[in-house]
């Protein structure tokens, strides 16, 4: 008499042969290893993605901490342009004056900023460090933003040197040019 599992499959044997369900034995032991990675890899992707989550997550909650107990910003227009590296308005008007440009013997003066040239009667600004010349509106915008000149980087403010002494009463007299900005 056939064992009982052998007359319950005897259908399968006589379809594929003993051969064949080896084969299909086989296999089947030879998947596991295969499995067993799959299911680590995927462990390890998820553990990868919520690692990515909870950095990303984290960097918002800084981010919004630091801005929320950052300073202030400044209220008034000089205090916000000197955060930005440039000059007050009132900054601007006291170191070069505005005057009506009038054309010298030469050919006139082009402005570095909008590349026009000037006209005789426009409102213009001429810098006390470097005595370039610009329109009015081109070169306050540049100065809000800026504290050089645009075509030489010059301080646009004179900065007192290390170890110089207060000058007393009298004309101020110019004995050496000021450091260059670095580029």
């Amino acid at each position: 008499m056939p064992p009982p599992a052998a007359e319950e499959y005897s259908w399968h044997a006589q379809l594929f042969g003993d051969g064949v369900a080896a084969q299909r034995g086989a296999l089947v032991l030879a998947s596991y290893p295969l499995l067993l990675l799959l299911v680590i890899l995927s462990a390890v992707v998820r553990y990868l993605w919520i690692a990515l989550a909870m950095y990303c997550t984290l960097l918002f909650v800084l981010s919004c901490a630091a801005r929320a107990f950052a300073a202030p910003p400044p209220a008034d227009d000089a205090a916000r342009a000197v955060s930005r590296g440039g000059l007050s308005s009132a900054a601007i008007q006291a170191v070069a004056p505005a005057f009506p440009y009038e054309l010298g013997t030469g050919e006139p003066a082009q402005c570095a900023v909008c590349i026009e040239a000037m006209k005789a009667g426009e409102v213009a600004r001429r810098l006390p460090a470097c005595a370039h010349t610009f329109h009015l509106g081109c070169i306050d915008m540049w100065l809000d933003s800026h504290a050089t000149c645009p075509v030489c980087r010059c301080h646009v403010v004179l900065l007192p040197h290390k170890g110089a002494k207060e000058p007393s009463e009298g004309p101020v007299e110019a004995s050496e040019d000021p450091p260059l900005p670095p580029v």
